[in-house]
């Protein structure tokens, strides 16, 4: 016995008939476009594992896809995973939905899984197919997944950032294959847009950048560009100078007392905390209360989409000599992820052996030959398929909670299959991403600008001795620090977390180094029902 629960169609509705159930859209590999009811014909020859292998591998955009044959079902989900699915077993039968919460109520599964409230705390996401609960389990990134008879006999990945082979072209050619590549990408965009509003969070950095660029240059004019946040915070200058440029309409919504205030109090906070945090990643505030403003104000249509930028900086290799180096070595991949992405908590010493162990398992359990590839594209991949689609992109879930779509540019297969390959000494802080932008997009539209928040190897090098230095500094020297940086006005947002915990009862760390560990605590307490 199975039973499939799909019951989230904000956003994305799901498409079905009686073998298939899919949502999202995407291009094949002759750039023909499929959403909505189309989806069910594109999958509708898939018979065995192979047929699915090779639509999945073929699909270019945003899916998630189950399939029901006889006593068999399959399951999939694209790079950025940004329709989960969630699964359990029980008295022999299979449960599966695209809602946690509805499975934790229905099966009576309360208990909290310890190893990855441990992962959570830390790196703020859960690490493989694991939920804060025991025995419900998630999709991942480009995973497929195969039950028979009530029992999971296959689980593989179909796409990997890591590589063995790098693009040999000398420098000028790849400048070139990447403008080309830009290019085919957005053209690709533009028609999955079918003339529809387009809602671009603009931002003062290169990727948002870019897309406003690109959407001026193909003629789309149905456009809205947003910046929120404190006022006159580093980010509004440029995004400002952006849109104006480009003749957008530009608005900025001003986290203020008044916009902020009570706002945990709500029952749409609070759904929105269980619809964006899936008991398996933090749920994020940054765009909750712009994209809210928007809808409640009727600033934006009911069927415009939303383009945020994530997570250009990645593919063009903003990681690269900041986090990890060219000399990696294989052994040393599990140690600097969790070096490198367990930051948020420390892990006391009895935790880490557990926690190594989790990486290593994922690792194998996206490449049993993982130690071929090169280590740093490893690294990327390990971050793309755990930290960007279960706490970036994930974060973009905000849209589809207030009934949106969202398009995902950088992330087109196309652009995935061109960055990994290019070569370190390219890659590295985003130089020849940058060159592109700068000196090809940039440059003849005008929108170079004189202040940019760009890393360069200094300012890497400079953050470096800060990341040394504030450990030991006095509590208030590093909340001076957090302040002012602050533009998204998180101190007054996570204020209302502790003064929360504090009403009821619970204890309260005075001395929290990041605001994101704030929510963290919260929402664990919250997932655990201590949160009334």
């Amino acid at each position: 016995m199975n039973k499939i629960h799909l019951i989230q169609n904000n956003g994305f509705h799901w498409f079905k008939n009686d073998t298939i159930s899919v949502k999202g859209c995407f291009f094949d590999d002759k750039n023909n476009f499929y959403e909505k009811s189309d989806l069910l014909d594109y999958f509708k020859s898939v018979k065995t594992k192979a047929d699915l292998i090779d639509k999945i591998t073929e699909a270019n955009g945003i899916f998630t896809v189950i399939i029901k044959i006889k006593d068999i079902i399959m399951i999939a989900s694209d790079t950025s995973r940004i329709f989960p699915l969630f699964y359990s077993f029980q008295k022999n039968s299979l449960f599966i939905s695209d809602d946690i919460v509805f499975l934790k109520t229905n099966l009576k599964i309360s208990v909290i899984n310890k190893q990855s409230e441990t992962e959570f705390n830390s790196a703020a996401h859960t690490i493989g197919n694991k939920t804060l609960l025991k025995n419900i389990y998630q999709t991942q990134s480009n995973e497929f997944l195969i039950f028979q008879n009530n029992k999971l006999i296959n689980q593989q990945f179909f796409f990997s950032y890591s590589t063995n082979k790098l693009n040999p072209a000398p420098y000028e050619s790849l400048k070139s294959q990447a403008i080309q590549v830009f290019e085919e990408t957005f053209k690709r965009l533009i028609i999955s847009l079918q003339n529809r509003p387009v809602i671009l969070p603009l931002s003062g950095g290169y990727d948002s950048r870019l897309i406003a660029l690109m959407l001026k240059k193909h003629n789309y004019t149905n456009v809205i560009c947003f910046t929120f946040g404190k006022k006159n915070n580093f980010e509004t200058e440029n995004s400002k100078k952006t849109a104006e440029t480009l003749n957008f309409k530009w608005l900025f919504i001003e986290y203020s007392k008044e916009l902020i205030n009570n706002y945990i109090e709500t029952e749409s906070f609070k759904e929105y905390v269980h619809f964006a945090g899936k008991y398996s990643s933090m749920p994020f505030l940054q765009e909750y209360f712009a994209v809210k403003y928007l809808k409640d104000n009727n600033l934006i249509a009911e069927n415009s989409v939303f383009i945020p930028g994530h997570s250009g900086d990645l593919l063009g290799g903003s990681q690269l000599i900041k986090v990890v180096s060219e000399n990696l070595k294989p052994s040393g991949i599990s140690n600097l992820i969790v070096k490198k992405k367990f930051f948020y908590n420390s892990i006391s010493d009895s935790e880490k052996p557990e926690i190594k162990k989790a990486v290593k398992n994922s690792l194998l359990s996206f490449s049993p030959d993982y130690q071929k590839d090169i280590p740093y594209s490893v690294f990327e991949d390990y971050d793309i398929k755990e930290k960007l689609t279960k706490f970036i992109f994930n974060s973009t879930s905000v849209f589809n909670f207030f009934g949106f779509e969202q398009r995902f540019p950088y992330w087109d297969k196309k652009m995935l299959c061109f960055f990994k390959n290019v070569p370190f000494e390219y890659k590295k802080m985003k130089l020849l991403y940058d060159d592109v932008l700068k000196n090809h997009f940039f440059k003849s539209f005008n929108l170079n600008f004189e202040k940019e928040i760009q890393s360069s190897l200094f300012s890497v090098s400079v953050q470096k001795i800060k990341n040394r230095i504030k450990p030991i500094l006095p509590f208030v020297f590093r909340k001076q620090f957090l302040i002012k940086n602050d533009w998204k006005n998180y101190e007054a947002i996570t204020n209302q977390m502790l003064f929360s915990m504090k009403k009821n009862n619970l204890p309260v760390d005075s001395k929290i180094k990041k605001y994101n560990e704030i929510i963290i605590r919260w929402y664990l307490l919250f997932v655990k029902g201590l949160i009334k």
